[in-house]
């Protein structure tokens, strides 16, 4: 098991109604952190996290990004202790 930490911003935050959690998991993956958060926040959340034509992270205005400030993806692997931040994009100029 592996504890993986989030930080929730803009929509994730207004729907997690927090603006961070943690999270324990079996493997150590992208798709199953998104799994748990849909489990525990709801049909909302899974709206604004998941794709469901193709079940991948939603990245229509929505970014998701690892401690090293780089995009993941639902087949990367998460390592213990990791924090990752659900961002909604800002548009403009």
């Amino acid at each position: 098991m592996i504890t993986i930490h989030t930080e929730f911003h803009s929509h994730f935050r207004e729907i997690a109604k927090a603006t961070k959690d943690s999270f324990e998991l079996s493997q150590p993956t992208v798709a199953e952190l998104a799994e748990k958060i849909c489990e525990k926040y709801g049909a909302q959340m899974s709206a604004l996290l998941v794709d469901p034509k193709t079940n991948e992270l939603n990245s229509n205005g929505t970014m998701y990004v690892d401690s090293k400030g780089k995009r993941i993806y639902m087949d990367d692997t998460l390592e213990d202790g990791e924090t990752i931040a659900f961002l909604v994009g800002i548009a403009g100029g």
